[in-house]
């Protein structure tokens, strides 16, 4: 069952750690994790500073398509990511690099080796003999760190390449989380200029009150108590309406920083449309979970501690000079191969719960719309009655526009009550291409 509005939403966000065992891929992860945090500690009250910035540009109005582009292409953490990718790429092509140059050191030592040995064959003084068998030592002792250095090479190369896969995932991840954080922020304005227009709406009401409890008084029908009360209301009511006008123009403030354009707080914000839903629970969403980012980079991290540790179990048999490993350094291997393997089956398990609760969340918020529905048909049948008694003199104009009052607060609740399942249903659809909180 769908139903089309024009409107609005509300929040979400993601994070994305990795592990892997070479240490370059360390150093990427730990400069990928860049958090910015916005503070403004000159400004209170939700009072602006404006400042002119050369070279922003500023813009008369916004799409929520135009802020999500502008957004991620300003977003410093997903610039971080593809410098980090970039980086990642150039170390892979260095350290093959370097296993191409130990590789033809490995020929010319080998070259060198059958050089000695036909060598040997033509010898006959003993000193010469010796010492053609003590440079075919050394040789050997080289090829061999040599052939060691070449191992420890390529396992750097397999885990430089888990790397930059788990950067990939990070990069695609944090896309889809800057889209729902951008969506939640422009939705977040268009609900907040709501709440200004009703809030217009009702100071213009307790206005009326403010009159007619005077014209009471004056006809000596009302007490002075009585105008102080609706005074008292109205000036609580202008009192609300500044503080949604201040917390207006801070959204505005903070989004146009995170697209990178200059703060205009007259600049229009266009409505969107979207369909209220309830849709129907998949009866098998392994293979969703099993799609999503996290579970990708948890596989990930377990083929990454899999290279590290049949790595481990290679040096440990052939104990070559220079490249030995401990029983426990393999033993140590083992359990992070299990822990990842482990880290994968609980991953699975929270996404699973996260998607129930999502699913479940969808159905209440589409109930919740559907109440302020029914209340805003009733409001509406109400009205029709009211302005018929209006027409024919039965009731009085300040009634009337009384009950519009009631109407706009009624189709305010419709609103606010469709932000929660339109958020769900963005949610449900940045699960299905992989990202989930």
């Amino acid at each position: 069952m769908k139903k089309v509005i024009p409107f609005l939403c509300a929040a979400t966000i993601v994070g994305a750690p990795f592990s892997a065992y070479a240490q370059e891929v360390t150093e990427l992860k730990q400069s990928a994790e860049v958090n910015e945090t916005v503070t403004d500690s000159d400004q209170t009250d939700g009072e602006l500073i404006e400042e002119e910035t050369p070279g922003i540009e500023e813009l008369k109005e916004l799409t929520l398509e135009d802020v999500i582009t502008r957004g991620t292409e300003n977003s410093r953490n997903l610039t971080v990511l593809q410098f980090n990718l970039e980086a990642t790429k150039n170390q892979i092509l260095d350290t093959e690099h370097s296993q191409n140059d130990v590789s033809k050191d490995i020929r010319d030592l080998q070259k060198k080796m059958d050089a000695l040995k036909k060598e040997r064959e033509r010898l006959s003084d003993t000193s010469q003999i010796i010492m053609n068998g003590q440079e075919r030592i050394a040789i050997n002792n080289s090829l061999e760190a040599l052939e060691n250095q070449i191992q420890s090479l390529e396992t750097a190369v397999k885990q430089l390449e888990t790397g930059q896969v788990q950067l990939q995932l990070q990069e695609e991840e944090a896309k889809e989380g800057v889209r729902l954080m951008l969506t939640s922020s422009y939705t977040n304005l268009l609900v907040q200029k709501e709440q200004i227009a009703f809030a217009k709406k009702s100071i213009q009401s307790a206005s009326q009150d403010v009159q007619k409890a005077q014209r009471l008084f004056d006809y000596g029908l009302g007490t002075k108590e009585d105008i102080r009360q609706v005074q008292i209301i109205q000036t609580n009511l202008e009192k609300q309406l500044e503080e949604l006008e201040k917390n207006y123009n801070r959204s505005v403030a903070t989004l146009s920083f995170d697209i990178g354009v200059a703060y205009n707080p007259g600049m229009v914000i266009q409505p969107i449309k979207y369909e209220v839903a309830n849709n129907q629970k998949p009866e098998d969403y392994r293979s969703l979970i099993d799609n999503t980012y996290k579970v990708k980079r948890a596989q990930n991290s377990l083929e990454s501690a899999i290279i590290a540790r049949d790595d481990a179990y290679k040096k440990y048999k052939e104990n070559k000079v220079g490249a030995k490993v401990s029983q426990y350094q393999v033993e140590q291997r083992d359990y992070e191969v299990k822990a990842a393997e482990e880290t994968i089956a609980l991953t699975k398990e929270n996404i699973e719960t996260a998607v129930e609760q999502m699913y479940h969340n969808e159905e209440l918020t589409f109930f919740t719309y559907e109440e302020a529905l029914r209340k805003l048909e009733n409001v509406k049948k109400d009205l029709k009655v009211l302005e018929t008694r209006y027409k024919l003199g039965v009731v009085t104009k300040y009634d009337y526009e009384k009950a519009l009052t009631q109407l706009d607060q009624a189709e305010l609740n419709v609103y606010s009550a469709s932000i929660p399942n339109y958020l769900i249903q963005q949610s449900i659809q940045a699960l299905e291409k992989g990202y989930v909180q």
